[in-house]
């Protein structure tokens, strides 16, 4: 993959390759201190714009490279605004009919936000998962419109119940939590696919966000899968699905994404206990970056 370009949309990307070395970083909030002679100055100068800049304390970069934050967001919460749209693409791609029940593999940064936004989404069409009972035994008969998360970091578990999942459970329930309509694995463990895979019910759908680089997969997919008619989906943010272009295009997204960031307040509401911000001593980034890969930080920002 290392020939691959960095993205296939972002202006200034396209040419460049995920080779080493490489100007790492794609989400970049600023304020404008200076403009070009062709630019308008008042609509440009002294504003808070995002831009998909590698990280930096300064960039020089093209007018129509940037995005002026909506009024109300704060930097802060701006820094988030790549991840909360790659939520939202893939709970678009999902394309979850009502009532259907979903599950979601992995409450990291990106888990967390799908949880987010499918829990608004459940808000918007009902008030709480619907249950039909059955009247000879009084047990659950059928469970509608539940969202349920796995992972197997506790304090991610934690969050993911704060972020309004029907329930948030270890990998080891999913046989009993199943099956699922819709499930989406943003894991990045190929073990979390194949569970994914098994516990969708037969003409199910699986949507993989997880990027496996150049790892092997072992995924067992035999006659039992062979026979489910389950259908397997990538989901990638860097272009709008081709079920959807005839509707949305990046800029709408985009538009929906500055909402959603305004809604959520990531920095403060989402993940509050997980998030650490680095401003003050970026002499502790190496830390910073050594907790992620533990899997004790789910976001740090500096």
């Amino acid at each position: 993959f290392v020939e691959a370009a960095l993205d296939v949309n972002i202006e200034g990307m396209a040419d460049e390759t995920m080779s080493y070395p490489m100007a790492y970083g794609y989400s970049l909030v600023g304020r404008v201190i200076r403009v070009g002679s062709n630019v308008d100055k008042d609509t440009y100068r002294n504003k808070l714009v995002f831009t998909f800049s590698p990280h930096a304390t300064h960039v020089i970069t093209s007018k129509d490279a940037i995005q002026i934050i909506p009024d109300g967001i704060s930097a802060d919460d701006a820094i988030f605004m790549p991840s909360v749209e790659t939520a939202l693409s893939l709970v678009q791609d999902a394309r979850i009919i009502f009532g259907e029940k979903v599950a979601v593999y992995g409450q990291g940064m990106i888990g967390l936000l799908v949880t987010s936004i499918l829990s608004m989404q459940q808000q918007q069409t009902t008030t709480a998962p619907l249950v039909l009972f059955d009247d000879k035994t009084n047990n659950n008969f059928h469970t509608f419109g539940t969202i349920t998360t796995f992972d197997t970091i506790p304090d991610r578990l934690a969050a993911s119940s704060l972020m309004g999942t029907s329930q948030a459970l270890v990998p080891q329930e999913a046989s009993n939590a199943g099956p699922f309509d819709v499930s989406i694995e943003i894991s990045g463990n190929y073990r979390a696919l194949q569970s994914a895979i098994d516990n969708t019910r037969d003409g199910g759908r699986i949507i993989v966000g997880s990027w496996y680089g150049n790892d092997d997969v072992l995924l067992k997919l035999g006659i039992e899968f062979h026979r489910s008619q389950k259908t397997l989906q990538t989901s990638q943010v860097s272009q709008i699905s081709s079920a959807l272009r005839s509707t949305w295009t990046k800029e709408r997204r985009f538009a929906l994404t500055w909402q959603l960031v305004k809604s959520l307040q990531p920095s403060k509401k989402l993940i509050t206990r997980t998030v650490t911000t680095f401003k003050d001593n970026k002499n502790h980034i190496n830390d910073a970056y050594t907790s992620l890969d533990k899997g004790k930080e789910i976001a740090v920002s500096f």
